[in-house]
């Protein structure tokens, strides 16, 4: 399995071209409602059920993975990989910095 590692602005880009790539947002369900890419999937890395959730999906399917800034998505790989995932696109630097790039997201902050 090849890994594709994309910049904020190039998973964007890959979104556009691309919108039958699911994106799996790695983060907690509490990170989760509080902003994330439209049309997100949240499947928190850290859950005692995560595995078992992967082991549902398409492995032949496109998916671009992140979580809050990459560290946990980037540990969350090996699982991907170990389980014969062939599409993997990871988005270094996470959500932070597909925020710092000024990238639409769907927000249920109230300030």
């Amino acid at each position: 399995m090849t890994i594709t590692h994309k910049n904020a602005q190039q998973a964007y880009d890959l979104l556009q071209a691309r919108p039958e790539t699911a994106v799996l947002d790695l983060r907690t369900g509490e990170e989760f409602e509080m902003f994330y890419i439209k049309g997100a999937i949240n499947l928190d890395c850290q859950s005692e059920f995560f595995e078992r959730r992967i082991k549902t999906l398409n492995r032949a399917a496109p998916y671009l993975v992140h979580c809050h800034s990459g560290g946990r998505s980037t540990k969350a790989l090996e699982q991907f990989k170990a389980l014969g995932f062939t599409n993997i696109t990871h988005m270094d630097g996470g959500l932070r910095a597909w925020m710092h790039a000024d990238l639409p997201l769907i927000s249920n902050w109230s300030i």
